[in-house]
């Protein structure tokens, strides 16, 4: 039973659908620069971030596997994690270019280039050591909001609240499925947190 609510969660988690949870966490907080932007707008976004972050990946992950340049749809092997994330990080580079053309608010084009950064950092890593790409995912939407209720007037503890709870679910569900050690667990969350953090350096 544990082992079947850890795969639940390390599916409903996996980190292709954060920005997509991310996209809707963005358009619906209650500040006038998210508030403002038309729905035709808001739908662009959540359809760039499905194709591009999403859809796109999975019909690649799909591709190598059925012409067997991968062993697991998963990824579980670290070096057969390199060239997915290789691709994912062009998809994201497209998202954020159809992105920019609507003019959409700062903090949202910052946790998208910072999520790219976090990608890039998954990659270099994935070529010494395994690191888990859930608690990235979970980790970059932590810390995009963390930064934003510190530079922001606007109480988002009930939000940090769910997302910190969601990260110890994920990180728990991998290691209840022996995934990944806890260090980690522990340095996938960081390359998610920091990037999204270091906005902070420049104030």
């Amino acid at each position: 039973m544990l082992r079947h609510s850890a795969t639940f969660f390390s599916w409903v988690f996996q980190p292709l659908l954060m920005p997509i949870y991310g996209a809707l966490l963005f358009l619906n907080l209650p500040f006038y620069a998210f508030t403002l932007l038309p729905d035709s707008v808001k739908w662009y976004v959540l359809v760039c971030n499905l194709l591009f972050t999403f859809l796109m990946p999975v019909v690649l992950i799909l591709l190598l596997y059925r012409f067997e340049m991968i062993t697991s749809l998963t990824l579980e092997k670290r070096e057969e994690r390199k060239y997915p994330i290789i691709f994912t990080s062009v998809f994201y580079i497209l998202n954020y270019y159809f992105l920019s053309r609507v003019h959409l608010p700062a903090p949202y084009m910052f946790f998208l280039l910072a999520g790219l950064f976090s990608l890039m950092c998954t990659l270099l890593i994935t070529y010494y050591w395994k690191i888990s790409m859930h608690m990235t995912g979970i980790g970059g939407l932590c810390g995009a909001f963390l930064l934003l209720g510190i530079v922001w007037p606007v109480d988002l503890r009930l939000i940090l609240a769910g997302l910190f709870f969601i990260a110890g679910i994920t990180g728990s569900s991998r290691l209840i499925l022996q995934a990944h050690s806890p260090s980690q667990v522990a340095a996938g969350f960081a390359a998610g947190l920091l990037p999204q953090l270091s906005l902070l350096l420049l104030a």
